[in-house]
């Protein structure tokens, strides 16, 4: 009698994005022999992912999440709690979908699965927020403010975002700064190609001592096309902090569309690099993770632990 191998588990949530998901019309343009290796499985709140962990380590791995930022969130948390058995498979099926494209995965679901599955793993750094693992970004400011904002809204997608900027935008406070932190010395180029580089970048800008929107970022991009930290690496060692100016009536029409271009120059946002850092605030902000609301805080540790999530990516993933 044959024996009945385990499939990677396929895990969706029928309640990220802003339509449905039909997973029989995700994996019925597979071939046959990737088709027979996945098993799609409904999945949400409360987040138990142990027995999908179980069975992906079984079946070889990876855990394939289709979903959101925020489902993709805690799979990575999950993973992290369970030692990484596994490599993290993100297919893109939120509103935003950030960390898919940082990672340059395709941005259509079924595409997306193809090529995770003929992809390879990307060993990843691992950033936390007061201990608390995420995987692309963390931040505090205006875009909490909106992100709590936009959780609390009965619709999705983009246009609801948008609608939650517009409404705190004019009114959000910049927030005064004091840092504890440790940065990494500036490097030595070693050729002439790079030497240039760093003159046409110019020095790292010094931490701010106010901001009235700052994230930290494991990977280039907020979701949406947004880039706001053009410069994260997430296998450098490094966390890249990210701070954004109010903009004003000129820079929205004038400098806010270089933030949706990859490689953009703006004065509207600095940013640079840390190792470490423990940062106090001048009150109690509410604080985001992977554009999950967290818990205001006035006073954060920020920690990266050098390669050490397990990622599934594609390809076209640049840091392979």
């Amino acid at each position: 009698m044959l024996m009945a191998f385990p499939r990677l588990p396929l895990l969706f949530n029928p309640a990220s994005g802003t339509s449905p998901k039909d997973p029989e019309a995700l994996v019925r343009p597979l071939p046959k022999e990737l088709r027979d290796r996945v098993e799609p499985m409904p999945f949400g709140s409360p987040w138990d992912f142990g027995p999908a962990i179980d069975q992906a380590v079984r079946a070889g791995g990876p855990l394939l999440v289709w979903g959101g930022d925020g489902t993709i969130h805690h799979a990575g948390r999950a993973l992290v709690a369970a030692g990484c058995p596994v490599a993290l498979g993100a297919i893109p099926g939120g509103s935003g979908n950030g960390l898919v494209r940082g990672l340059r995965t395709p941005l259509e679901p079924e595409g997306a699965l193809r090529r995770l599955l003929e992809g390879r793993e990307l060993r990843m750094d691992l950033p936390r927020l007061d201990g608390i693992p995420f995987l692309n970004l963390c931040g505090t400011g205006f875009e909490a403010a909106v992100a709590h904002r936009f959780a609390s809204l009965p619709s999705r997608g983009f246009m609801a975002y948008a609608r939650a900027s517009w409404q705190l935008w004019r009114t959000w406070p910049e927030s005064r700064l004091r840092w504890d932190a440790l940065r990494p010395p500036e490097p030595e180029p070693q050729a002439g190609l790079e030497r240039l580089r760093t003159v046409w970048r110019g020095m790292e800008p010094d931490l701010p001592d106010q901001a009235w929107s700052l994230c930290f970022a494991n990977l280039p991009q907020y979701g949406s096309g947004l880039w706001i930290a053009p410069g994260a690496d997430p296998t450098d060692g490094f966390l890249q902090w990210a701070s954004l100016r109010r903009p004003s009536w000129f820079d929205l029409l004038a400098e806010a569309p270089t933030l949706f271009r990859e490689g953009g120059h703006t004065p509207l946002r600095q940013e640079g690099r840390l190792l470490r850092a423990i940062l106090h605030l001048d009150r109690p902000l509410p604080w985001h993770m992977d554009g999950e609301p967290v818990p205001e805080r006035d006073r954060v540790e920020l920690t990266i632990e050098s390669r050490a999530f397990r990622m599934q990516v594609t390809g076209a993933c640049p840091w392979l």
